[in-house]
């Protein structure tokens, strides 16, 4: 019970707050004409990702921890758990990569940038991640445990170290720009830069990643079945992305935040004018 009730007040914490803030990413991307943008099209992508983690990872993962150490399911909800947690790590970095592809190409060829994107091609790149999650868990499905280390390596360890790069390139040009418009006198010298948001990226990557790496490629070494049974600190680290992905990629936007502000407002508008009908 020592062990129970901590980690299941942490996942329900984490499921809470997970799907909440995705929520309030997606509605505003649908709903408010300024946001919908073809590069938000991949946040969007990235939220409903997230939130499809949450619901199909934590609910089996919680009921495992309370039954440990047995499995008080059947074989296909194993099946079901293992194919989400596959995805979990395929679809959620490979989007992450995504976004940042699609950064790295607006801060470093904004003109060529501005003539290629298009809602057309962020629905066909987005519908590209999802089919390709889907293909790499039907793929492991197949061959099951015996190429868990090479899944790992390419869908953890080479998108992180292709993310660091291409964001390691976005600081550059974001610090030169800085500087340029410094000297020109354009920018205040107590300014944010820009460039905050690749730290706090590249952080939280690598607190969350390489842990989940590091956890799961000593599983893969002591265990010999063939059904992938991760660790509870795996799954949590990797649900938890869900609540740290809005925060860095969109509600530290000021645009994202406006528009969430001003749909509560509206609502409480409502509210007030339903009280007022009824008196």
């Amino acid at each position: 019970m020592d062990y129970q009730f901590p980690i299941s007040i942490l996942f329900v914490v984490t499921f809470v707050l997970s799907v909440t803030e995705n929520i309030l990413v997606s509605l505003p991307i649908v709903v408010d004409r300024r946001l919908r943008r073809p590069s938000n099209g991949y946040l969007l992508s990235l939220a409903l990702t997230d939130i499809c983690i949450s619901l199909g990872l934590i609910p089996l993962e919680m009921t495992h921890v309370w039954s440990y150490p047995e499995w008080p399911l059947g074989r296909r909800e194993a099946i079901a758990f293992n194919s989400v947690w596959l995805f979990s790590i395929a679809g959620s970095l490979v989007g992450v990569l995504v976004i940042t592809v699609d950064r790295h190409r607006a801060v470093l060829s904004p003109v060529r940038y501005r003539e290629v994107v298009s809602w057309g091609r962020t629905l066909m790149i987005t519908t590209l991640v999802w089919l390709y999650g889907m293909v790499v868990v039907i793929l492991m499905s197949l061959f099951a445990y015996e190429f868990y280390n090479a899944f790992l390596a390419v869908h953890i360890a080479l998108p992180l170290l292709i993310i660091c790069a291409l964001y390691y390139k976005i600081y550059k040009k974001t610090a030169e720009n800085r500087q340029q418009l410094l000297s020109l006198g354009r920018i205040h010298p107590g300014t944010t830069a820009a460039s905050s948001t690749v730290g706090l990226v590249i952080m939280f990557l690598v607190i969350i990643r390489i842990p989940v790496l590091v956890v799961e490629f000593s599983y893969a070494r002591r265990n010999d079945s063939f059904i992938i049974e991760p660790d509870v600190v795996s799954v949590w680290l990797t649900c938890s992305n869900g609540m740290i992905n809005p925060v860095v990629y969109s509600l530290r936007n000021e645009e994202f935040r406006h528009a969430i502000l001003k749909r509560i407002h509206c609502k409480r508008q409502r509210s007030a004018s339903v009280l007022l009908a009824k008196r």
